[in-house]
């Protein structure tokens, strides 16, 4: 998390992984502007950022939604840069909750203390269940980590109880952790579904959402937490 002083607003960066087609884009812009994109597709990363009021406090989000997870091509990168991570998966498709374990593993042997919630998509999809709840839970206790299941297009409060409970415990660290100084690359925003640079409002939360591709943004934040990690491993 990152805060310069008590008078700036705190900011917090969500990573949102998880196997192909499960919705992590439909849940990442139904969490920051309660709307519903039912087909969503993109063959790079997206960057979402978005001044939510979570407790009635005003909290900066970076959202990475990363657009492909296979384990052969994890992402790292994503996981040094963020503060929590988001791990999702299709409750009918087995094989994306087993995706998500081992997402799941990963995450911890990079970052073993960073908050996590594994949340279980398509939910209103029951006639096409292949995963039960108990599943989910247990593999969410396997890996010390939150877990809720949710439907992004009927807008499960879930979605909104769960993430911001991540955020909570990232922001309740701050006191603990040094201010970074830390500047984001320069980010060319597009409005979702439109082609004409605009900023989409987000009436819910009183501020905007820009949706643009990742560069370099991650290169500063993950060297310092891969020299950390370096550091702590050799004590």
């Amino acid at each position: 998390m990152k805060t310069d002083d008590k008078n700036t607003v705190a900011k917090v960066r969500l990573a949102v992984i998880g196997k192909s087609h499960v919705g992590k884009s439909a849940l990442t812009v139904r969490y920051l502007t309660r709307r519903y994109i039912g087909e969503y597709r993109s063959n790079t990363d997206l960057l979402y950022r978005q001044t939510l009021t979570v407790n009635s406090i005003p909290l900066e989000v970076e959202v990475v939604d990363v657009c492909s997870c296979e384990l052969s091509l994890f992402p790292e990168e994503a996981i040094y840069w963020a503060d929590a991570c988001v791990v999702v998966y299709d409750i009918t498709c087995r094989d994306s909750l087993t995706h998500a374990a081992e997402l799941l593993q990963r995450v911890a042997q990079l970052r073993s203390q960073m908050p996590i919630v594994l949340l279980g998509n398509k939910c209103d999809l029951e006639h096409l269940r292949q995963v039960e709840e108990v599943e989910g839970r247990t593999v969410a206790i396997q890996n010390n980590c939150q877990f809720h299941e949710v439907s992004v297009s009927e807008n499960s409060r879930a979605i909104y109880t769960s993430i911001d409970s991540i955020l909570n415990e990232c922001r309740s660290v701050q006191s603990t952790q040094k201010p970074r100084k830390f500047s984001v690359s320069k980010m060319i925003g597009t409005l979702i579904g439109s082609a004409n640079g605009k900023v989409a409002p987000n009436t819910n939360q009183g501020g905007t959402v820009v949706v643009c591709h990742k560069s370099d943004l991650y290169k500063s934040r993950i060297l310092r937490r891969r020299q950390n990690f370096t550091a702590t491993a050799s004590l």
